[in-house]
């Protein structure tokens, strides 16, 4: 039997179980309606798991396995909360709702067959637009009466709705290059034509062409001291390529994502001849490359330092053919990305210290952190004697867990590494230290700093995977998300206008909406699990400026993903921090609204007109009095 059959069954039995009132047939009920989910579940895996199976044979046959044709759609695929999130996040629905007839309105009322002369009144209010319902109920019926207003209500509610757009105007934005007067012919014009001052018109338009430069260089030659001097040319023509055509080699490819060939190909069509290997270099060497590197270093310093929170992620990359990670660390003022060999907790230290060098702290606090990390006592004994109110640089903690452990329990050691530099991290003072870390529930970014925020969408995420057969849970998990995303929304609210009394309402809230007892199983563990996280899901209650989820560095991630699309892998080390740098730039020039294009230019045509990225980030964070 096919789940859908199933699932259709069970819809058409519904009635007939909740008509059961006694207690015991009711708890076998659920009971048995949890059993068929579990069950469904396990069947579907193991049809999956099977046909594999089948393929591989058929493979080892020299055959073909069973062909992945992909259906058109779906069917609950789509675990993304962005859009939950998204209305949640809105003040009001019918704050974005307005109501008006237009053409289009119209023709779909005149589908629904609507009396002739009514449609010809409401043409009538044609062009005219209403922000709210009530007002624009109160225009038809001055123009329909009330009777036809509430004979026709439902309808025309219906299809005159439309969705406001946060629109602004352009034309103010656009920068004027010159100015054309466009004169009328004066053999067309009558006798009585009277001069009636001008039109203007707005056309953009832009033009790509060569600016081949022959430099003529006076040189003269003193005899005496047999020396020749030769005329200097303009910063930034020192090489075979001008300023312009350096800068746009790097921004075609970092903020436009273009590869090497296609940047070949497009100066080829143009008439300039240049060639793959000098873009590779300039691209990617630290001749280069350094003025950028240093934009990144200062920028992601006071990125660390001018908020109370810091956001991660973490995904998946390739150098040169081995697997490594692009962590992404960011807030709303930067973007930094670091690709790394691993994603363990000293790794992520090392990023959130902006690698300055590791000291490892064994004191008191490191044997709590030991004991959350369930080292065992046996191994906390042996510690003890290695105790000291001083850090250890990384070759004696080394020196010490060789004398402990040897060459073996390599797990066991990495653990007390990171128990000893989280302690001496969060000690330190001559670095920003990281208040609260907001990112997933990833093992690896818990324990380093004294809160940790989890994202919301994430959570959502968990319960738009639950794929329930029984119709009973459908329903129980529908009305669950709405409370969930209800309780999102009071959240969100309560960001911009916090309250101490308020927080004490929505952490009752919370504790309200997750205990509820639903009877699906699955969702009543997935609950549970939610509400053991209430910590690490309610700093915001806490810390208001803190986000609610992790969009900003999920972002960055799809960043990485878009240019993977283009350049697979990166090949050397200079190659992939270069490639982090200017995703770095680009993305952060995004946030400080301003030009990629312009400040790339800036810094290397040598005018660093500009002010850095570090102190745009710092004047942005003092503009916006963010709370440290």
């Amino acid at each position: 039997m096919s789940p859908t059959n199933l699932s259709k069954i069970l819809e058409n039995i519904q009635p007939d179980l909740q008509r059961i009132e006694d207690q015991a047939p009711k708890k076998a009920v659920s009971t048995l309606l949890n059993i068929v989910e579990v069950s469904v579940a396990e069947s579907n895996k193991l049809k999956d798991e099977n046909q594999k199976l089948k393929d591989e044979i058929n493979r080892l046959k020299g055959e073909q396995g069973k062909p992945n044709i992909k259906p058109n759609k779906k069917k609950d695929s789509n675990v993304s909360s962005e859009k939950e999130r998204k209305q949640a996040e809105e003040d009001s629905e019918k704050k974005r709702e307005g109501f008006k007839f237009d053409k289009n309105s119209l023709e779909k009322l005149k589908e629904q067959r609507l009396p002739i002369d009514l449609l010809d009144e409401l043409e009538k209010m044609g062009g005219k637009k209403y922000s709210d319902k009530e007002t624009f109920v109160s225009a038809i019926e001055s123009v329909l009466g009330k009777s036809l207003t509430d004979q026709y209500r439902t309808l025309l509610l219906k299809y005159a709705r439309y969705k406001k757009r946060n629109r602004k105007a352009k034309l103010p934005e656009i920068v004027i290059d010159r100015y054309e007067d466009c004169p009328v012919d004066k053999t067309q014009l009558p006798d009585d034509a009277q001069f009636n001052g001008y039109e203007p018109k707005v056309v953009q338009d832009v033009i790509i062409k060569t600016d081949n430069v022959k430099f003529t260089r006076e040189v003269y030659y003193s005899p005496f001291l047999n020396k020749t001097y030769i005329g200097d040319i303009p910063s930034g023509y020192e090489g075979d390529f001008g300023p312009h055509l350096n800068s746009d080699i790097v921004s075609m490819k970092y903020v436009n994502g273009m590869s090497i060939p296609k940047i070949v190909e497009f100066y080829s069509n143009i008439g300039t001849l240049i060639s793959g290997s000098y873009i590779s270099n300039r691209l990617t060497k630290p001749a280069y490359m350094d003025v950028f590197h240093h934009e990144k270093n200062e920028m992601h310093k006071v990125g660390l330092e001018v908020s109370s929170y810091i956001q991660i992620d973490d995904t998946t990359t390739r150098v040169n053919g081995q697997n490594h990670y692009t962590q992404i660390i960011c807030n709303e003022f930067y973007t930094a990305f670091f690709t790394t060999k691993r994603k363990n907790r000293l790794t992520v230290l090392d990023i959130l210290r902006n690698f300055e060098s590791n000291n490892f702290l064994l004191n008191e606090e490191t044997f709590l952190l030991l004991a959350q990390m369930r080292v065992s006592k046996k191994d906390l004994i042996l510690l003890s004697d290695y105790k000291q109110p001083t850090p250890y640089d990384e070759h004696e903690i080394q020196e010490v867990l060789q004398i402990i452990y040897g060459s073996g329990s390599q797990r066991k050691q990495s653990k007390i590494m990171e128990a000893c530099a989280i302690t001496s991290y969060r000690q330190e003072t001559g670095i920003a230290v990281v208040k609260v870390l907001v990112c997933d529930d990833a093992p690896q970014f818990k324990l380093l700093t004294d809160e940790l925020a989890l994202c919301w969408i994430h959570i959502g995420r968990y319960y738009k995977r639950l794929n329930p057969i029984v119709p009973l849970h459908q329903k129980k998990l529908e009305d669950f998300l709405k409370c969930f995303w209800e309780y999102y929304r009071k959240l969100s609210a309560y960001k911009k206008n916090p309250s101490p009394k308020q927080a004490k309402l929505l952490a009752k809230e919370f504790d309200t909406l997750f205990s509820a007892k639903t009877g699906y199983d699955a969702l009543d563990e997935r609950i549970e699990k939610n509400k053991a996280k209430k910590k690490e899901l309610l700093v915001v209650l806490k810390h208001p400026e803190v986000p609610l989820h992790n969009n900003l560095s999920e972002n960055g991630a799809r960043v990485e993903k878009r240019r993977q699309d283009v350049s697979l892998q990166t090949k050397t080390n200079e190659g992939t921090k270069a490639k982090d740098t200017m995703m770095s730039v680009v993305e952060s020039c995004k946030k400080l609204g301003i030009s990629a294009y312009k400040f790339i230019h800036d810094r290397i045509s040598g005018k660093f007109k500009m002010p850095s990225l570090a102190e745009m980030v710092k004047a942005k964070a003092v503009d916006l009095m963010i709370p440290l």
